[in-house]
């Protein structure tokens, strides 16, 4: 059993824990101390974390194969995990001084916020920032957060644009009132807040060097891991958590629709045409996606600096359509389950909420990559 195989196998055994974990989760708002404890402790964190700091530095693959079985359990659970995998990653790509202080900290974690919400302005030896961010996944046991400013006057030599910030739990607010929403609950993806913060410009990032794949940590890394584009990488693997969250609806729905009597006529579910077609697309939703995604996990670990534009746009098309879907399995699903799915004790409620959340994520909108491909692919055929 390689080693990729046995993270996979270490995430399947807690699945079962998790599922049962997830509704008091969901209630918390966050994911439980002992999941975060049981998960770092297997070492599900640290899959992309490089090796010379202790990591697993497995492939980008494991990342979907590990997340998408935790998903199986806990799609929050998948979700955070995601986050914290591919956050060392990030880390690795920030300069030596920077890693030292963030792999120095023993079963390190961290969260992150992408979206440009906040400014930061040049001040002796780094810059001082500013803002408020949202939708900070795992933010409640993070020991770091990544945080995007907007930089119009750089120190002098670099580039004006979005800088990502490594920011310490020290010096940031959560806000633990901003996250009230109907599904993904127990990520507590919570707003971060700075207030004239201190950030010292080896822990600022240029954040198109980062997503390019020619950031300082590709030049200290040799493993062909840190040299892929981060932007595919950060995109795709958004859908693995998905991915294992409706494979386990279906497999709920296939058990519902064995023992399942309609009242008014005593008839099986199960012998209804209409059951086993239902159960028949699902499950090829399901089907079409992993294919889907497991191609596109193959596709970012050849891409090489230098990849067209349009070969970086397939990964995020293809990521959007895997979880099209996915949510179109849940769909028919939760359409032809009954209203006992409605209890907030049934799984499958919770997974088309997570799902529906999951999807609102503007990494994975479809229209959005499918434009960008689009526009790319005519643009070559030109």
């Amino acid at each position: 059993m390689n080693a990729v195989d046995i993270m996979v196998r270490k995430a399947e055994s807690m699945a079962k824990a998790l599922e049962r974990r997830a509704l008091a989760a969901e209630q918390e708002g966050k994911l439980p101390a002992e999941t975060v404890r049981d998960l770092s402790a297997e070492g599900l964190f640290s899959l992309v974390k490089p090796a010379i700091y202790g990591g697993k530095e497995l492939n980008a693959a494991a990342v979907l194969e590990v997340c998408a079985a935790l998903g199986k359990g806990c799609a929050s659970t998948g979700w955070v995990a995601c986050v914290y995998n591919v956050h060392h990653w990030i880390a690795a790509m920030y300069p030596d001084q920077a890693q030292g202080e963030y792999f120095g900290q023993d079963d390190v974690l961290s969260s992150a916020s992408f979206a440009p919400s906040g400014t930061a302005a040049p001040t002796e030896g780094g810059y001082r920032a500013t803002g408020r961010w949202s939708f900070a996944s795992g933010i409640d046991y993070a020991d770091w957060c990544f945080l995007t400013a907007r930089v119009d006057e750089p120190h002098d030599g670099d580039s004006a644009g979005p800088y990502f910030l490594m920011v310490p739990a020290a010096d940031y607010h959560i806000d633990h009132d901003s996250w009230q929403v109907s599904g993904l609950r127990a990520t507590g993806s919570k707003d971060v807040v700075l207030d004239e913060t201190f950030v010292p410009i080896h822990r600022a990032l240029f954040l198109p060097s980062l997503l390019s794949g020619s950031s300082p940590g590709s030049r200290i890394h040799q493993g062909p891991l840190y040299h892929m584009p981060g932007h595919p990488f950060l995109v795709a693997v958004l859908a693995t958590p998905v991915l294992g969250a409706i494979q386990r609806g279906v497999e709920l729905f296939r058990d519902r629709i064995v023992e399942r009597r309609f009242s008014h006529t005593g008839q099986r579910q199960a012998e209804q045409p209409a059951a086993k077609v239902a159960l028949a697309e699902a499950d090829a939703c399901v089907t079409a996606a992993r294919v889907l995604l497991e191609n596109t996990f193959i596709a970012i670990e050849r891409l090489v600096p230098g990849a067209s534009p349009l070969q970086h746009a397939r990964i995020p098309r293809d990521t959007a359509f895997a979880v099209q879907l996915l949510v179109r399995a849940i769909d028919v699903v939760f359409e032809n389950v009954g209203g006992a799915a409605l209890q907030e004790s049934n799984p499958i409620q919770r997974i088309w909420r997570d799902v529906h959340a999951a999807k609102a994520h503007a990494a994975v909108n479809w229209n959005t990559q499918a434009l960008a491909w689009g526009e790319l692919s005519l643009d070559d055929a030109n």
